[in-house]
């Protein structure tokens, strides 16, 4: 789906990612803070403040979807995207970025079965579904980084991302739009092209 290009040999980086027990999680915070299931809502540009319903947001056409960095490229949360791409049976429709956050979690997407997909495993499902290959654990975009970083938001695109910040230039393009979404709602907004509640994937 996408024409960045980045290392496809499947060997994993030596970088190790640590420290994700310590970041700020906004979405697990945001659990214990509203009786809203955090799975089906998303945080608006450009504050972690500024959150509604998915459902909400459906008019919103997205250009791109991001899922990865320390909080949210945990092996379960590839799994949940995992489970919506399975329910569904269809592929994505815009470019699907996958940046594991450590050297484990990658190792995990090419040798766990997903729970219900008769033994495939996570990079089995993200293949079938048009997603781009998941690429070594990194910050990736998370944090901006130099114009030729993986997956960086080059121009003033909308991006539903799993980070944990959307403030103006974080991914990149100043004039980008951050759409902060759980695993569910962002493999259901790449699903569509626009921000989606994964209910209308999951039954």
């Amino acid at each position: 789906m996408s024409s960045i290009e980045h290392p496809r040999n499947h060997k994993p980086s030596l970088l190790n990612v640590t420290g994700a027990s310590t970041c700020f999680n906004i979405i697990r915070i945001l659990e214990t803070e509203s009786d809203l299931d955090v799975r089906f809502c998303t945080l608006q540009p450009h504050s972690p403040d500024n959150r509604a319903l998915a459902k909400e947001c459906k008019d919103v056409k997205i250009d791109r979807v991001y899922i990865g960095s320390c909080t949210g490229g945990k092996t379960e949360d590839f799994l949940a995207a995992a489970k919506v791409l399975l329910a569904s049976g269809k592929k994505v429709q815009v470019p699907t970025f996958l940046v594991p956050a450590t050297q484990k979690v990658w190792m995990d997407l090419y040798t766990l079965p997903v729970p219900g997909s008769g033994g495939k495993t996570c990079s089995q499902i993200f293949e079938a579904a048009g997603c781009d290959t998941p690429a070594s654990p990194s910050c990736g975009a998370c944090l901006g980084g130099p114009k030729d970083t993986y997956a960086r938001i080059n121009e003033p695109q909308v991006c539903v991302s799993t980070t944990n910040r959307n403030f103006p230039g974080r991914m990149g393009d100043k004039d980008g739009q951050i759409f902060l979404a759980s695993p569910y709602t962002a493999v259901a907004s790449a699903l569509t092209g626009f921000v989606t509640d994964p209910r209308d994937f999951l039954h």
